[in-house]
C-alpha cells in the first residue's frame, strides 16, 4: 500500500525517479514565446566576439567597446598577429582592420592580409579607410579580397556593412597577382626595375610587362604616379 502511494506521488510530480520534482509537461506557450523574445533581443556580451578590431586609435577602440550590440561584442587587438590568433579560436568573428591608424606600413599590412586571404584560412577582412584617402582605397581594392568601409560611417552603417558582406571568388584578375605583388614590394623599398629583374632572375622586359599590368589595375598612366603612390604608403603612420 505504501509503495503504491509513493509511486502515485512520484508520477504526480513528474517522474518515477526519487527526488525529481519537475513537471514533465512543456511550459505554456506564452512563457516559451517570452523566452524566445528575450534570447533574440538580448544585448549582453557573449563569450564569442562578433568583431575582432585591429587599431592603434584608442578613441575608435572605445567607441566600439562602449557602443551598441553587436559592435560592442568586440575583441580589440593592436597587431595583426594577435587578431589572427583570435580568429583561430573564433573563426566566425569578423576581422576589421583600421588602415589609418597602424604600427606598420600599409604595404606590410596588406602583405600579411594577402597571405591570410588568398591562401588558407581564406579570410575576408574589412578595411577601415578614410573617406578622403582615395589613393589608399584604390590600392587596397586591388591588393586582394578586402571589403572596404569608410572610417567616417555611423555605427549602424558599419554594422550593416559587416553583416551584408558577400564572399569573394577565390581568383580575381582585378587583384595583384602573386608575380606582380613582389614587384610592388621591391619598388616600395626603392629598388629600380633593373635591380628587380636581377633579384628575381627574370628578363627586364618581363618586369616591364608586370609593371604595365600593375598600372592598368590601378588606373595609372605613368610609372612616376605609381612611385609617388608607393612612397606615401611606405611611410609609417601612427
Amino acid at each position: 500500500m505504501r509503495m503504491t502511494v509513493r509511486r502515485y506521488r512520484r508520477r504526480r510530480t513528474g517522474s518515477d525517479s526519487l527526488g525529481f520534482a519537475q513537471s514533465p509537461y512543456p511550459p505554456p506557450f506564452f512563457d516559451r514565446l517570452e523566452y524566445l523574445s528575450q534570447s533574440i533581443n538580448q544585448t549582453r556580451k557573449t563569450d564569442a566576439p562578433f568583431l575582432v578590431l585591429v587599431t592603434q586609435d584608442n578613441f575608435l577602440r572605445t567607441g566600439f567597446l562602449q557602443g551598441e550590440a553587436p559592435l560592442n561584442q568586440c575583441l580589440d587587438c593592436e597587431t595583426l598577429e594577435e587578431a589572427f590568433s583570435a580568429l583561430h579560436h573564433w573563426p566566425t568573428a569578423r576581422l576589421l582592420v583600421d588602415t589609418d591608424s597602424r604600427a606598420i606600413t600599409l604595404i606590410d599590412m596588406l602583405d600579411k592580409l594577402r597571405r591570410q586571404s588568398l591562401y588558407a584560412p581564406f579570410l575576408t577582412p574589412h578595411l577601415l579607410i578614410g573617406a578622403k584617402n582615395h589613393d589608399a582605397r584604390l590600392f587596397c581594392a586591388a591588393a586582394g579580397p578586402f571589403h572596404l568601409l569608410e572610417r567616417q560611417l555611423p555605427a549602424q552603417a558599419i554594422r550593416q556593412g559587416l553583416l551584408e558582406a558577400h564572399p569573394f571568388p577565390h581568383s580575381n584578375k582585378a587583384w595583384f597577382s602573386r608575380n606582380e605583388w613582389p614587384v610592388i614590394q621591391l619598388l616600395s623599398q626603392g629598388k629600380s626595375l633593373r635591380e628587380i629583374a636581377l633579384l628575381q632572375n627574370r628578363p627586364y622586359s618581363r618586369i616591364i610587362y608586370r609593371l604595365g599590368c600593375i598600372l592598368k589595375k590601378l588606373g595609372l598612366n605613368h610609372r612616376q604616379e605609381l612611385l609617388h603612390l608607393l612612397n606615401n604608403f611606405s611611410e609609417f603612420t601612427f
